[in-house]
Parts: C-alpha cells; sequence; structure tokens
C-alpha cells in the first residue's frame, strides 16, 4: 500500500503545483468589491497628482475591467479611467498599444459628456493625433471638422480657426476630395486676408493652394480670375492621374 502512495507521488505533486499556480488567475478573475475598487481609484488619482505615469497606466488597465463589470462601460468613472490612461500614454510620448481604447475613449466620452466638455476634448485630440500619425486621413476629418464646429460655436478666434481650416485642408488634399478642399482653402484665404492682412505670406500660400486647386478640378475660369487678383505666377499642371 506504502508502494503505491510512493508511486503516484510525482503525478500527486505536479496536480498540486498547478492547482498552486491556477490560483492567482482564479482570484484574479472575480470581481472586485466596491471598496478594492474605489481603494485602486484613489491609489490612481494620486499617482495622477505626482505624474507617475506608468503606474497610473498599469493600476488603471488593472481597473478599468473591473469597473466595466460592475458598472458598464458607459459609466462616467469607468470612461474617465479610459481617459487616464490615453493621457498617461500621451504624457511619455506614446500611443496607447490597445488602439481600440483609443478611439473607444472619445467615442463613450462624445456619448456620455458632450463633445465639449473636457474630458471628450481630451480624448479627441488623443484620438486625432492617432489617426495622423497612423495616416488614416478620412478618419480624421470628421475630428477636424468636429473640432472647427466647436471653435466657431465658441470665443471664435480667427487665427485658431485659420489654421483649423489649414489643417482641414490639408486632410482633403491628401483623400483628394477637391471640392471639400476648395471649401476650407476659401476659408483659409479669407481668414488669412482678415487676420495677417492682403499683403502676407498667409495670404499668397492660401492662394497658390486654391489656385493649383482649381487647376486639378478643371475650373479654369476661376483659375485665371484668382491669379489675376493676387497677381500669381501659378503654372496649372495637369490633373493627377490623368
Amino acid at each position: 500500500m506504502k508502494k503505491h502512495v510512493y508511486s503516484n507521488f510525482p503525478i500527486l505533486l505536479a496536480v498540486l503545483i498547478a492547482a498552486t499556480l491556477c490560483l492567482p488567475t482564479q482570484a484574479e478573475a472575480r470581481t472586485w468589491s466596491e471598496r478594492k475598487l474605489d481603494k485602486a481609484i484613489l491609489k490612481i488619482d494620486r499617482d495622477l497628482t505626482r505624474k507617475r505615469w506608468d503606474k497610473v497606466i498599469t493600476r488603471s488597465q488593472k481597473a478599468i475591467p473591473q469597473c466595466i463589470a460592475r458598472h458598464g462601460d458607459t459609466n462616467q468613472m469607468c470612461i474617465v479611467m479610459l481617459r487616464n490612461i490615453n493621457l498617461s500614454y500621451e504624457e511619455t510620448r506614446r500611443f496607447n498599444p490597445d488602439h481600440s481604447q483609443i478611439e473607444s475613449a472619445y467615442q463613450l466620452a462624445s456619448q456620455e459628456f458632450g463633445k465639449a466638455h473636457s474630458t471628450t476634448v481630451k480624448t479627441r485630440d488623443y484620438y486625432y493625433k492617432f489617426l495622423i500619425f497612423t495616416e488614416d486621413y478620412a478618419a480624421a476629418i470628421p475630428l477636424a471638422k468636429e473640432i472647427i464646429d466647436l471653435e466657431e460655436a465658441g470665443a471664435g478666434d480667427e487665427y485658431r480657426l485659420m489654421q483649423r481650416y489649414n489643417q482641414l485642408y490639408a486632410l482633403e488634399g491628401l483623400v483628394e476630395n477637391w471640392p471639400a478642399e476648395e471649401a476650407a482653402l476659401t476659408v483659409v484665404l479669407r481668414l488669412a486676408t482678415e487676420v495677417m492682412g492682403e499683403d502676407s505670406e498667409d495670404v499668397r500660400a492660401a492662394a497658390e493652394a486654391l489656385a493649383h486647386n482649381y487647376c486639378i478640378q478643371n475650373k479654369y475660369h476661376e483659375f485665371f480670375e484668382l491669379i489675376n487678383k493676387q497677381n500669381l505666377q501659378v503654372p496649372c499642371f495637369a490633373k493627377p492621374n490623368s
């Protein structure tokens, strides 16, 4: 009998070790108590105050599934936690490797807080930068337009608006949406004239870009009218891919 037990001892030991190794995973899978979640949030807030960005990321990535499990992904506390993850990555000059969290933070914040809320502004700005970095220009265009709408609805700083429309026209050109590029450039030219003056380099640059746009669209009347008015020396190149 004793010999039989000893012969099975290596197997029993292996099973015991495997069961022990599985215990942390099972414990982690259990939903945290509200008290434990609250304590984790307090620690995250402390790390934010002390600018311990890596700790914010680590703690938040552990806490956010628990927050969502208890309250749902549209809960404002969970959304702020998601914002803090992206904010911390931005502070360390990195993009969140979980790209879905970048988009989700913006979409959820926009839905729950509104487009003008500070959380939405921060998550939209980070998402916009990510889209530009990954050269997803088509997806960046609606964000650029949303930013412009908010600028125009607010203080309406004309210089800032000029910069925003410059970004929009560049994006529209990159996706070869020539009518949309024309519309944005028309606004850039108007704002540059009002803000910088008719003789400024900004006006000249906008006028030249608009002239090229007219040429691409075969709008020759508008092209010659513009270059004569602005006294430009702009050749009319052939339409791209023609």
